[in-house]
């Protein structure tokens, strides 16, 4: 059963709803580090910033990069990072003005001086990039997404591209978007290029940045699983399946892709569980989007489980903005599209919600109560449900902001500076 949303949502990509503006353009800046590191998925988190409405540009360096974004139908640049070239001697001498000019400083929190950890090796290399300048502007760009230089993406093009980048960028005053690849966390930090905000895998990566100073909390955004994922080493079926069918699901469940969703897994056996998980929701008073899940093939005495939520639930039901009775879209998918899993028993889904990081509370009669994971708690209490929403929503446990989310706040900052 679906009934109208009382609350109007707002859709995702501004640049669809205004038929007369202009998409903006959008560089998406990739190194063939971070392609190999991603196995190519970094290419479709790019084809989705795409279909959210931007125009989207993929400038490389590399052969393959240019190779595999053309055959995603990516507008694609190959750019050429070459070195004219630096004598040994002018290497020398670099180096040794650059041990003078830092004598006196050192690595904050020791005693340790900075140009003993950088002359001999990570500035002595990088003159290799010496006078490496792209032929290229970025004039027509309104922001740059660029990965950020860590551990497994730093080889010699891929950093001298990323720099120019970055550079060219802040120079224009272009947004630029940090985009974690390479996980966050090593000691490398100062390798990390400035950006305007950053687009991370998870809350472990959105801690380092603003313990290390790096940014402010408003300056980090989550992406939601699936887009972490193709910034991630390997593939997995489930997340593959998602990315194909994604659009057709919330078609069918008539669910905006900025709609905050709900999943309940049901069960006939926890059918008190399933009301008290509708009635504690409702108390939220938030605009939430419900999907109860249920089995066409399951069915007690003469009514078929469909109907037993609508003849149990009507009340319930009816105290929600917005909630969809589903028995065509598999439990895989609709836990990946969930921003939040209330589950009256732990099964299916609440093991695979463990492996996909989503937040998730099983609310079960005298059952277990306390996490049982980073990010799965045991509520045997259906009226501290509300509370425990609003709990993680301040913490940001709840919080996941899409790419394309993130660019056009981006873009929108800068115009309201102009203003």
């Amino acid at each position: 059963m679906s009934k109208k949303n009382r609350n109007k949502n707002r859709a995702l990509t501004a640049p669809h709803d205004d038929a007369s503006r202009k998409a903006p353009r959008v560089l998406f800046i990739v190194g063939d580090a971070d392609l190999g590191y991603t196995e190519g998925k970094i290419l479709r988190l790019a084809q989705r910033v795409k279909t959210d409405g931007f125009n989207v540009r993929v400038l490389t360096h590399d052969e393959e990069t240019l190779k595999n974004a053309k055959d995603l139908m990516l507008d694609a640049r190959r750019l050429t990072i070459e070195s004219p070239g630096v004598t040994v001697a002018e290497r020398l001498r670099c180096t040794d003005e650059m041990i003078r000019e830092t004598a006196d400083l050192t690595i904050p929190g020791s005693d340790l001086l900075l140009w003993k950890v950088l002359a001999m090796d990570d500035f002595l290399s990088s003159l290799q990039l010496f006078g490496a300048l792209p032929a290229c502007s970025l004039d027509e760009a309104e922001a740059i997404v660029v990965p950020i230089i860590c551990v497994d993406n730093n080889t010699r093009n891929t950093c001298g591209l990323y720099v120019w980048a970055v550079s060219e960028a802040r120079r224009k005053g272009i947004p630029v978007i940090g985009l974690e690849v390479s996980p966050l966390g090593n000691k490398n930090t100062l390798s990390h290029l400035p950006a305007d905000h950053y687009a991370v895998k998870g809350r472990w990566s959105q801690k380092v940045l603003t313990r290390e100073g790096l940014a402010e909390p408003s300056q980090v955004s989550i992406l939601p699983w699936e887009e972490s994922y193709c910034l991630w080493a390997g593939r997995d079926d489930y997340t593959e399946a998602y990315l194909q069918h994604e659009a057709k699901a919330r078609e069918l469940l008539n669910l905006p892709t900025d709609a905050f969703t709900v999943l309940i897994p049901h069960h006939v056996a926890f059918l008190w569980e399933a009301r008290q998980i509708l009635a504690a929701l409702a108390k939220t008073q938030l605009p939430l989007h419900v999907v109860i899940r249920v089995e066409a093939s399951t069915s007690r005495r003469q009514f078929p489980e469909r109907e037993i939520v609508l003849q149990s639930y009507g009340k319930e039901i009816n105290a929600l903005p917005h909630v969809v009775i589903d028995e065509r879209v598999g439990i895989g998918l609709l836990l990946q599209l969930a921003d939040l899993i209330v589950a009256p028993f732990a099964g299916t889904a609440t093991e695979r919600a463990i492996l996909c990081h989503k937040p998730t509370i099983i609310c079960q009669a005298l059952g277990q109560e306390g996490w049982q994971a980073d990010s799965l708690y045991w509520e045997p209490q259906p009226e501290k449900i509300p509370a425990l929403i609003c709990e993680w929503m301040k913490e940001g446990r709840l919080t996941r902001r899409r790419l394309a989310q993130v660019i056009q706040a981006a873009i929108d900052r800068v115009a309201r500076a102009a203003a």
